[in-house]
Order: structure tokens, then C-alpha cells, then sequence
């Protein structure tokens, strides 16, 4: 027994270190994949990321930008069974559900689509990431009463989500009730200042159509001296928003205090399922705003 000891130790020591090894690997070839992606390489990204999957079968991560890069190549069946992949391996992530669902929608299956995320938020009703989700099926269904009710019950779940306040927001300035979208503009750069689309649009509404997001970020002192929210949850990647024109129509809304809570009993905005022309329904893809260009996004692990 004791001289077997040492035995014992140095199996465990390299049973260790190979795991060392494989996490290190498994990020290398995640990064180099993202940057074959970004170039248009995707048969190379889709090599690099089946190698670092190799390395951390359970990183979900790794799973969604594998899945990622078989869409791209053209090949849905794998990525639909890759991202399944995922979610079996993190049952909270996000972005995969976002990539699972957009693909079921492409591939003409919209109820498996709203299965999915509607199976997500029975199964975690106490998160805010599947509400999210819904709102932007709602949206993408062109049902705005109830993707403005998903946003808000998002924020009820946890008010410093800087992703639905910014979501809500968009959803009120596409349809012109700018008071409000300032006010969730607001809220949602309270809790993370460094979002670019989002500072873009606020100063839009702001009449300043000149100021970049860049010069906006001059006012950061000003403006994260707002109220802070309690009940901090983890962040999540923000969500790109959308710049699609398209007409726009419903009334003007009663502003909210930058910050303020949203409660239950509030008017959710002044509008309804018929507020807009039937069949214009606000654009916007869920999208992490570090990586506009693709949707749905790749991931770096967390």
C-alpha cells in the first residue's frame, strides 16, 4: 500500500495536468477559429472548433460556435444536433437557445421555435434570459403587446438587466414613443455604460444625431451618477439593436424616471397587438453587440 502511493499520486498528477492542458488548448483553438469566422474562413473555423469541443466536450461555448460554423457551411442538420449538443451540456445557455430557435424559424419549423423557448421558461421561470428570448420571437411574430410584457417581466426578475432595458427601449422608439425608449436607454447604460448601438440611438433621441457613441461616453460620469438597481445578477453579452427603418406609428407614452422600477400594475406603453400596419413587425435580432456582425453570435468562454 505504500509503495503504491506514489504511484497514486503521480497518476493523479498528470490526470491534472492533461486537464490543464486541455482547457488551454480548447481556448486556443476557440480563438483561432473566431478569427478564421471573422475572415470568412468558415471550413477552417469549423476544423478549430471541433478541436476545441475535442478538448471540452462540455463547454458549451465551444458547442454553439461549432454549431455556428456549421450553419454557415451550409450544413443546418449538423448545427441543429451540435447546438442540441449544447444545451444539453449548459441548460441555461443562452446563446444557443437564441441560435436553436432562429435556425428552427429558418428551417420553417416556428412552433418548435416557440416549443423550445416557451420549454426554457417553464423550466427556469425564475431567470430573465428566457423571457428575453420570447420577446424576441414576439417581436419577430409581430406581437408587441406581449414581447413589451416579456421585457418587463425580465426586468421584474432582475431590474439591472442592461440587455431588456435596452431591448424594451428599442421596442419603444420603433414605435415612436420616445420618452420611453430614453428612459430604458438610460437604465439599461446605468448598469453597463460601454454599449455603442445603445448610446447611438439615445443620442439620436436626444437631437443629437452628430454625437457618435464615442463622444456620448464623454457624459459617462453624468450618467452613471443615475440610481443603481439592487439584486445584481451575472451579466450577459449585450444584444445588438436593431437599426432597420420601417414605418412607424403609436402613440406617445408617459415618460418613466431613468431607473425607475417597473411595476406590475404600470400602462404598458399605450399600445397594442394593433398599434402597428398588420405585418410590420420591429426587427431586431437578438445579437451580442461585441459581435454585431454575426448572428447569432460566437462566444468567448466566460
Amino acid at each position: 500500500m505504500v509503495r503504491s502511493f506514489p504511484v497514486l499520486c503521480v497518476g493523479l498528477w498528470l490526470a491534472v495536468g492533461l486537464t490543464g492542458c486541455n482547457t488551454m488548448h480548447g481556448n486556443m483553438n476557440n480563438q483561432s477559429g473566431m478569427r478564421s469566422f471573422q475572415s470568412g474562413n468558415y471550413t477552417a473555423a469549423r476544423n478549430e472548433f471541433q478541436r476545441a469541443v475535442a478538448d471540452e466536450p462540455w463547454n458549451a461555448d465551444y458547442l454553439h460556435n461549432l454549431a455556428t460554423a456549421q450553419k454557415r457551411q451550409g450544413d443546418p442538420a449538423a448545427a441543429e444536433a451540435t447546438y442540441r449538443r449544447a444545451l444539453a451540456a449548459n441548460q441555461s445557455h443562452q446563446p444557443s437557445y437564441h441560435g436553436l430557435a432562429k435556425l428552427l424559424r429558418e428551417e420553417g419549423r416556428p412552433a418548435e421555435a416557440r416549443e423550445l423557448l416557451t420549454g426554457w421558461l417553464g423550466a427556469q421561470p425564475y431567470s430573465a434570459e428566457p423571457h428575453i428570448e420570447l420577446a424576441w420571437l414576439n417581436r419577430e411574430e409581430g406581437d408587441l403587446a406581449t414581447a413589451e410584457r416579456n421585457l418587463r417581466q425580465a426586468l421584474q426578475i432582475r431590474p439591472n438587466d442592461h440587455v431588456a432595458a435596452a431591448q424594451l427601449g428599442d421596442l419603444y422608439q420603433e414605435t415612436n414613443q420616445t420618452t420611453l425608449a430614453q428612459a430604458m436607454y438610460r437604465r439599461s447604460l446605468y448598469t453597463r455604460f460601454y454599449q455603442p448601438d445603445v448610446q447611438d440611438r439615445l443620442a439620436q433621441l436626444q437631437g443629437g444625431e452628430g454625437r457618435s457613441g464615442g463622444q456620448l461616453a464623454q457624459q459617462a460620469p453624468a450618467m452613471n451618477a443615475g440610481p443603481q438597481f439592487s439584486a445584481m445578477g451575472p451579466e450577459l453579452p449585450a444584444y445588438a439593436v436593431s437599426a432597420t427603418p420601417y414605418p412607424r406609428s403609436g402613440s406617445q407614452g408617459a415618460g418613466l424616471t431613468p431607473g425607475a422600477e417597473v411595476l406590475p400594475g404600470q400602462p404598458l406603453g399605450g399600445f397594442g397587438p394593433q398599434a402597428l400596419p398588420a405585418g410590420v413587425a420591429l426587427g431586431g435580432d437578438p445579437a451580442h453587440a461585441e459581435e454585431t456582425a454575426f448572428e447569432p453570435p460566437l462566444v468567448a468562454p466566460r
